[in-house]
């Protein structure tokens, strides 16, 4: 395995040269990071035991392998680990499934290169779906156009007519993708390009039993039948990611100080054995200030707007799409918490999120350290269909509050409560949401 690995990593070793002076601008790690840092190579993880508005409750795993150098590795200083590795398995009371291996590798081989892959599986037997076009901004509804202020409100009115996968359908999208980045300009600018592959099944539930409940109307089969959607059918949908990042942050996985300027475009077509033709533009700034008077606090911000064009399946109009990830949305997690996932959908997406993010508590037992921190937030976000209808009114706004816990700095677990006017929800996962 040993002699596997070296063979992989043999390009970039051929690569490798002294990069320390051209990492001249890119930020170290604060002394306190670097004295908390560990050395060497370990493991973190849990049992999974989370719950989600949308997804119910869940139950699997995610293990870390982390390999971050010893303190005087070159590259010490400058990152949050040399590689690392996590898996997971997990699956919800809900019908959702989502499998994950993930690999990074920031300079790899001591070179100004990073190189992240990241296979994933998802299966959801009750994705929502609430429309892709800035009507799913309106009030909720049920077939008949009854309106409804609440997400209880409406599933009652549902159930009682028999319909209760009205804004349901199933979902199966393995996916596979793989970036290489390259540092410039003293570390703080990278050039990201990629390709990701995934291909959807998906299956409506119009007159359909599921769970021992019958449900006859289905929004999605309502509009694939009216020509109001692309995708119905699923299939391929390949592209090509291209990102330009300028990234002054100090500690990537729980920054202190330092902006990401985010700005990615993604390119799908046959020429990649894609069903669909789009692009997709998407330019986030997220940033991050800890004043020297108040060492425990950081004030954290994201502004995130995205542009979609062509034939987009519908099933990937709800994806917002980084240099490095993809998050989905707007709704759920990782944007609006509160709303029910992917509540609001159209070409034109913005969000906004900001997170005092208060630091009370350290802790160092048996070799591993602990970082505790309280996060008050506000998140707002909206949809449009075209660039021109873009303004600043008609924002949905959510608000609540959770704890992160840093476990060895570079795993971070998430409780968050949102509330929103419509529903409110409870997650735990992994990760800062930006």
């Amino acid at each position: 395995m040993r002699h596997i690995w070296l063979l992989f990593l043999l390009p970039f070793l051929l690569l490798a040269e002294d990069i320390s002076e051209e990492l001249n601008a890119k930020p170290k790690l604060t002394a306190a990071q670097i004295e908390d840092k560990q050395t060497g190579s370990y493991f973190t993880g849990l049992p999974i035991v989370n719950y989600d508005a949308d997804k119910g409750f869940g139950y699997g795993a995610r293990v870390y392998w982390h390999d971050n150098g010893e303190k005087d590795a070159p590259r010490f200083e400058y990152t949050p680990y040399r590689y690392e590795i996590y898996g997971q398995f997990l699956k919800s009371t809900n019908g959702w499934q989502y499998h994950i291996l993930h690999f990074d590798a920031p300079y790899i081989g001591d070179s100004l290169f990073r190189l992240t892959s990241e296979l994933l599986y998802e299966k959801n037997t009750q994705s929502n779906y609430f429309g892709t076009t800035s009507d799913s901004l309106d009030d909720l509804s049920d077939p008949f156009g009854n309106s409804y202020q609440t997400a209880q409100e409406q599933q009652d009115a549902l159930d009682a007519q028999g319909n209760r996968y009205y804004n349901r359908y199933l979902l199966e999208k393995p996916t596979f993708e793989v970036n290489l980045a390259r540092d410039f300009f003293g570390g703080l600018v990278r050039l990201t390009a990629g390709v990701n592959f995934s291909h959807a099944y998906i299956q409506t539930y119009e007159n359909t039993t599921l769970n021992d409940t019958h449900s006859q109307e289905n929004k999605l089969y309502d509009d694939s039948l009216n020509g109001a959607l692309i995708g119905s059918e699923g299939g391929w949908d390949n592209g090509l990611k291209l990102a330009i990042v300028y990234d002054s942050r100090d500690f990537a996985p729980n920054p202190k100080n330092g902006n990401v300027f985010d700005l990615t475009a993604g390119f799908y077509g046959k020429a990649l054995g894609s069903d669909y033709t789009h692009q997709r533009y998407n330019f986030s700034t997220r940033n991050f200030y800890t004043p020297e008077s108040a060492d425990f606090l950081t004030l954290a911000f994201r502004w995130v707007y995205s542009v979609q064009s062509g034939d987009t399946p519908f099933y990937n109009k709800n994806t917002l799409g980084f240099a490095d990830e993809f998050r989905f949305g707007l709704g759920g997690f990782r944007t609006l918490r509160g709303y029910q996932q992917d509540r609001f959908v159209a070409d034109v997406k913005t969000v906004i999120n900001f997170e005092p993010r208060f630091n009370f508590y350290k802790a160092h037992t048996m070799g591993q350290s602990f970082e505790f921190m309280a996060v008050p937030f506000v998140d707002a976000g909206k949809v449009f269909d075209n660039v021109s209808d873009t303004d600043l009114s008609g924002y949905k706004y959510t608000y609540g509050a959770g704890l992160r816990i840093g476990w060895n700095q570079a795993t971070i677990i998430m409780i968050d409560y949102g509330q929103s006017v419509e529903d409110s929800g409870l997650y735990i996962n992994f990760g800062h949401i930006f």
